[in-house]
C-alpha cells in the first residue's frame, strides 16, 4: 500500500513539474511587466516550486476533514487553477495577435510589425486582472463559499394534488459527505437552518459519508435534533455502499454499509430501500417512494422502482427519492406510472461554476445534462439538489450548498 501511494505521489509531481515549466514563461512575463520587483519574481516560482511538492505530500498525508490539510489542498486547487487561466488568456492572445499579422501581411505585403511595448503591458495587465477573477473566488470558495449555506425555496403546481396538500412544504437535502467537514460548528448552523424552515416534512437524497459510517459520529445529534411533523427520510447515494477508500475485504464493506444505515436511523431518518411510505393528511395522501442508488456505470444500480412501486396506484400523487439524476432520464421518464417529481442529488453542480437567475454553467454539465435545478418533461418534474457537503475540491466556487425548501400547490401554474 505504501508503495503504491509513493508512485502516484511521484507520477502527479512529474506531471505537475512538466506543465509548471511549460506554462511558466507568460504568466512570468505578465507579472514581470506589471511591476519590476522582486516580489512578484519570487511569489510566482514560489507557486511553481511548491506545487510538485504540496500535491504528492497532500496526497500520502490524506487527512480530510482537517482543517489545514483542506485549506492547503484548496491552495492547490487555486494556483493550478489561475495558472491555467493566464496560460489559456495569452495563449488566445498570442493566436489573435499572429493570425492578425498574417492577415495584414498577406492584404499589404507590408512587414509584420511588432505591436508596441505599452500595448504588450496592458495586454499582460489585463491577464492578471482576468485571472485574479477566478483566484479571489477560490480563496472565498475554501474559507467561506464551503459553508456557504444557501436556501433555495421551489413552488410547484399540480392539477392532481390531494387537496389537503395544498400549500405543504418540505425541504431536501443531499450529498453531505461527512468524511470531508472541517468544522462542525459550521455544519450544526447549516442543520439548524434547515430546522429554521419549519418544513412539513424533511428528505434526505443520499451520500451521508465519503466511505465510513464513523464519519458521521460528530454531527448524529444535530441531525437527531431536526424534526419534522410528518417525518424525515432518507435514501442511499453511491457512497453510502463504502466502494471507495481503503476497506479491505467484502466482508468490512458489509459491515460498514450496514453501519451507514444505522447511522441514517441514528440521524432520525427512515431509509427507503427500493419502498413507498403513505403521507397521509386529512384524510387524503401522497406517496413517497425512495429507491437505492441507480446511475450509470460504474456507479451502482441497485435502485428497483418497479418493487418500490408495486403496491402504487397510477392515479395516485408521488414524489421519488433518486440520487443520481440519470435514473431520471434512462428509467423515471418512460415508467408507466407517473411520477410527479423526482427529487435527486449526486452532481454537487461540479462545487465549481456559475450559478446566477439568468446564468447556470458548469463543466459538469458535460457529463450530467441535467446537472443542477429544475426540470421538467410533460407532466413529470426533476429537481437536482446543489449538495450540502463538498468532496474532493475543499471548496465551493460558485455553487455553494443547498437547501431546498418545495411548497406544493394544487393547480395550473
Amino acid at each position: 500500500m505504501i508503495w503504491r501511494i509513493f508512485a502516484q505521489a511521484f507520477f502527479w509531481a512529474l506531471i505537475i513539474f512538466i506543465v509548471a515549466y511549460l506554462i511558466r514563461k507568460k504568466p512570468y512575463e505578465a507579472f514581470h511587466s506589471t511591476a519590476k520587483n522582486r516580489f512578484f519574481k519570487w511569489a510566482f516560482f514560489g507557486v511553481i516550486g511548491y506545487l510538485p511538492v504540496a500535491i504528492p505530500t497532500l496526497m500520502f498525508l490524506n487527512k480530510r476533514g482537517d482543517p489545514v490539510f483542506n485549506f492547503f489542498l484548496g491552495l492547490v486547487f487555486v494556483s493550478l487553477f489561475t495558472l491555467l487561466i493566464l496560460f489559456l488568456y495569452f495563449l488566445v492572445q498570442d493566436i489573435v495577435h499572429a493570425a492578425g499579422r498574417l492577415v495584414r501581411y498577406a492584404a499589404t505585403g507590408a512587414n509584420m510589425i511588432m505591436p508596441n511595448k505599452s500595448r504588450r503591458k496592458f495586454v499582460r495587465q489585463l491577464g492578471i486582472g482576468v485571472a485574479s477573477i477566478p483566484f479571489f473566488s477560490f480563496l472565498y470558495g475554501i474559507t467561506k463559499g464551503k459553508y456557504d449555506f444557501t436556501v433555495r425555496k421551489v413552488q410547484l403546481f399540480f392539477p392532481d394534488l390531494p387537496s389537503a396538500f395544498d400549500g405543504f412544504r418540505f425541504t431536501q437535502i443531499s450529498d453531505v459527505h461527512s468524511g470531508s467537514f472541517d468544522d462542525v460548528e459550521e455544519v450544526k448552523r447549516g442543520i439548524a437552518m434547515i430546522q429554521e424552515q419549519a418544513p412539513d416534512m424533511i428528505l434526505f437524497t443520499g451520500d451521508f459519508v465519503n466511505t465510513r459510517a464513523e464519519e458521521t459520529e460528530p454531527f448524529i445529534p444535530a441531525w437527531n435534533a431536526l424534526s419534522a411533523p410528518m417525518g424525515k427520510f432518507a435514501v442511499l447515494g453511491n457512497h453510502d455502499y463504502g466502494f471507495y477508500g481503503n476497506i479491505p475485504n467484502l466482508e468490512e464493506r458489509e459491515l460498514n454499509h450496514k453501519n451507514v444505515q444505522q447511522r441514517y436511523a441514528d440521524a432520525g431518518f427512515r431509509l427507503l430501500k427500493n419502498e413507498n411510505v403513505k403521507i397521509e393528511k386529512d384524510g387524503e395522501f401522497i406517496r413517497l417512494i425512495g429507491v437505492e442508488n441507480w446511475g450509470k456505470p460504474p456507479f451502482p444500480q441497485f435502485g428497483d422502482l418497479d418493487k418500490a412501486t408495486a403496491d402504487v396506484d397510477d392515479q395516485e400523487f408521488k414524489i421519488l427519492m433518486s440520487h443520481d439524476p440519470t435514473h431520471w432520464d434512462m428509467h423515471v421518464l418512460n415508467f408507466p406510472k407517473l411520477v410527479h417529481l423526482t427529487l435527486s442529488g449526486h452532481t454537487h453542480g461540479m462545487q465549481m461554476g456559475v450559478d446566477i437567475p439568468w446564468l447556470k454553467w458548469s463543466l459538469v454539465r458535460f457529463v450530467y445534462p441535467r446537472w443542477i435545478d429544475l426540470y421538467q418533461e410533460g407532466k413529470k418534474y426533476l429537481y437536482v439538489n446543489r449538495g450540502f457537503g463538498w468532496l474532493g475540491m475543499p471548496a465551493r466556487v460558485g455553487i455553494y450548498p443547498e437547501i431546498t425548501v418545495f411548497e406544493l400547490k394544487k393547480g395550473d401554474a
